[in-house]
């Protein structure tokens, strides 16, 4: 049976001092990025700026660079796959406002900010550690634009 694919919207977002909004869902032990699953009539843009704001707070996202998509199964609270769903996870790259505050909410048990040297290790899913593997040195290079 083919898995069931869906699309995703989400960001990295650039706080003060090289950081960057990490969020963890609860019940869970997985570190992520903000992001979440289309509605209907939205762009991806939207999704990762609706995304954000109901994880994290943030509002306000100066939009930087489009950092692409990729695909991973569907993680379960226990960390592993499950492969009858496939998301396609398209992320930006934004700036949080000066000073900006996390205040997770909804499904969010915890929002830091993380610095950039910690993210790799705060990421604990391969794919998403691979992924943002591709994209460091555009979100490092964005950092230091400041």
């Amino acid at each position: 049976m083919e898995p069931k694919r869906t699309s995703l919207g989400g960001g990295i977002v650039l706080g003060d001092s090289g950081t960057v909004a990490m969020v963890k869902r609860r019940e869970e032990t997985l570190w992520f990025f903000p992001k979440g699953h289309m509605e209907e009539g939205e762009t991806l843009e939207e999704t990762a700026r609706r995304e954000i704001e109901e994880e994290t707070g943030l509002t306000d996202l100066e939009l930087i660079d489009d950092l692409g998509a990729y695909e991973r199964p569907r993680i379960e609270k226990d960390g592993t796959y499950d492969i009858s769903e496939l998301k396609e996870i398209h992320m930006f790259l934004f700036s949080a406002l000066p000073h900006a505050t996390l205040a997770p909410a909804n499904e969010i048990a915890n929002a830091e900010w993380v610095s950039l040297p910690r993210i790799a290790e705060s990421l604990q899913d391969v794919k998403d550690r691979a992924w943002f593997s591709t994209v460091f040195e555009r979100v490092r290079q964005a950092i230091q634009r400041d």
